[in-house]
């Protein structure tokens, strides 16, 4: 009588298919307690799993009101070296939050450029921001110049992004796996993942 070969060529199959996939990796730590570390270890999943993943990390609403209230202290001296084009280009504001559309767009063109760089490959720590620009991103905002043009618009931004400082901060982010570092400033919220990232800026080559 003949043998039944049938369960030696399915050993045989799932030990060519584990061959030809390589070795396993080894798994991930789990997700550290601390938000700051909850923040660095959500943010090389996503990058490592895809551009979509780690745009989900981002509240794009808050994002732009950040960066128009960003522009106008940019323009009162947290930039010292503007030239005449740039002082020009900041004047020109009135505090309307950029809309999320054009911020998922923009945030999104960093992924390859800077997100998979800092990324690259893993092994991400927290860590200080490198430049004080950086460090500057996760303190409140000191209140605005009286007699400044849209003082309102800026003065409602400003109370807005200081909620969402008083509840967060910024974070330097470095990888063994990558180059350079970014810096991300992360809020809490009252969901699954526990925060959502406001805004976010190149740190630094290495």
């Amino acid at each position: 009588m003949r043998p039944d070969r049938t369960g030696a060529w399915a050993v045989a199959l799932v030990a060519i298919a584990a061959t030809a996939c390589g070795p396993t990796p080894p798994p991930r730590a789990p997700r550290p307690a601390s938000l700051p570390e909850q923040v660095v270890y959500d943010f090389e999943t996503a990058v490592l799993t895809s551009r979509e993943a780690w745009l989900e990390l981002f509240d794009f609403v808050e994002v732009g009101g950040f960066e128009i209230l960003l522009r106008r202290y940019d323009l009162l001296g947290r930039i010292s070296d503007l030239t005449d084009d740039e002082r020009a280009d900041l004047e020109a504001d009135d505090g309307t939050p950029y809309p999320p559309a054009r911020e998922r767009k923009n945030v999104g063109n960093f992924y390859a450029r800077l997100a998979q760089r800092t990324v690259g490959t893993g092994a991400c720590t927290a860590a200080p921001p490198r430049w004080n620009y950086n460090v500057l991103l996760g303190l409140p905002f000191d209140p605005l110049p009286a007699g400044q043009a849209d003082h309102d618009a800026y003065e409602a931004l400003r109370v807005r992004i200081n909620a969402q400082l008083d509840n967060g901060g910024v974070i330097g982010i470095r990888c063994a796996g990558g180059h350079g570092g970014l810096a991300l400033v992360y809020s809490q919220r009252a969901d699954a993942r526990g925060y959502a990232i406001i805004t976010i800026y190149d740190d630094g080559k290495d």
